[in-house]
């Protein structure tokens, strides 16, 4: 799979996750099951993306990069997808768990 497909993949299942978190809360409470569906499309696309990439290559600096753009492509939107991993797994735990009871 290509690595723009990938990204691709983890940037819908961001946005879908966040759709369902807040539409689901404010808006209606059936749009809450939008939340698994954004957190499973992020975690294949992040399999994915560690099955298909060699990491040395991702974060060696090139030379064309300047600091600013090395530091904003290979960086923070790799933290980013971590911190919102990380906020998926407690929310969809605290989903599933609500939603069964």
């Amino acid at each position: 799979m290509k690595k723009r497909r990938v990204n691709r993949l983890i940037a819908i299942g961001i946005l879908i996750f966040v759709l369902g978190f807040f539409t689901g809360q404010f808006i209606n409470a059936l749009l809450l099951w939008l939340i698994p569906i954004g957190s499973t499309m992020t975690f294949i696309g992040v399999f994915l993306y560690f099955k298909t990439t060699n990491l040395s290559d991702e974060f060696n600096f090139k030379q064309n990069d300047d600091v600013l753009t090395y530091f904003w492509n290979v960086i923070v939107l790799k933290l980013w997808t971590l911190i919102f991993m990380l906020w998926m797994i407690p929310v969809n735990f605290t989903f599933l768990t609500q939603v069964t009871l």
